[in-house]
């Protein structure tokens, strides 16, 4: 029963945490927080490798055999990563908006040196 517990709660949190991905790249948004390259697609290909993480892990959680600790598993799972969506969403939690921008070095060296 624990194996099924465990896998179904990663199943609801990563479809949880995959369907806005793939919801926001599919209607063109490069705005969602993910640690690689802003853009629509790689949003759509994020969401979409979370999404079939959640099946796998769905797949194997026999939650014919505990449905009641499985399906209320995978429920706390989409919760909590829809919990932790609320805060983080749109903070910038990569901090790519608050970063200052690339200077060349020998400029910045030139000033240095008076």
């Amino acid at each position: 029963m624990l194996g099924t517990v465990l896998l179904a709660f990663a199943a609801g949190f990563w479809a949880g945490n995959g369907l806005p991905y793939y919801v926001a790249g599919s209607t063109g948004d490069r705005t969602a927080p993910s640690p690689f390259r802003p853009s629509a697609v790689t949003n759509v290909l994020t969401g979409w490798l979370m999404l079939l993480v959640a099946g796998v892990c769905w797949h194997y959680a026999d939650t014919d055999a505990h449905p009641l600790p499985g399906h209320g598993a995978a429920a706390a799972g989409v919760l909590l990563v829809g919990l932790i969506h609320a805060r983080l969403w749109r903070a910038d939690p990569w901090h790519r908006r608050s970063r200052p921008p690339r200077r060349d070095g020998l400029r910045v060296f030139r000033r240095m040196r008076g």
